[in-house]
């Protein structure tokens, strides 16, 4: 899924934690990319080789290795230390657990869309329904993707001017 999408349930979840700063809630649902980036620099990660059209979808040459990052196991591990840090910030329970599960929604998202995900580290069964691997896949990702931004922006301004009219 592309930073948006990601970014659009950071804005979906802010009615349910209020306290939450909404840039901490979108920078939560980044965490595995900007993992992953820091992980490929140093060369722990390979993102693979792979192309996309319209005909056949994503069609990858290389496998990526991205376990530290991407990994279910270690998401679930990257969405604990995140939820841990925010709690030590906000003093908040229901704050750093929505905080939390902002990191996990990168994963439950990646999950939907692509077929490469590991469970564990290397050589470990890779994961996700590949949504993104045909042609009508990739196009139906679009509208996924799309769906998501709109349905973000608009639950984030509706339950913002509801707050507003309740002051």
């Amino acid at each position: 899924m592309e930073p948006l999408a990601h970014a659009s349930i950071g804005l979906m979840a802010k009615p349910v934690a209020p306290k939450a700063p909404l840039w901490a809630l979108i920078a939560a649902t980044q965490v595995p990319d900007l993992l992953c980036f820091g992980f490929m620099a140093a060369g722990i990660e390979n993102p693979g080789v792979s192309t996309t059209n319209f005909s056949q979808g994503l069609e990858i040459s290389t496998l990526p290795f991205y376990p530290w990052s991407h990994g279910l196991f270690m998401c679930i591990v990257w969405s604990l230390v995140v939820a841990a840090i925010a709690f030590l910030f906000s003093r908040d329970r229901r704050t750093s657990l929505v905080i939390g599960a902002m990191v996990f929604s990168h994963w439950v998202l990646d999950f939907i869309v692509y077929s490469t995900l590991p469970l564990f580290f290397d050589n470990s069964q890779l994961l996700g329904l590949g949504l993104l691997n045909s042609g009508v896949g990739l196009v139906f990702g679009i509208i996924l993707e799309i769906s998501l931004i709109a349905a973000g922006i608009a639950i984030y301004f509706v339950t913002r001017k509801r707050a507003a009219k309740n002051l």
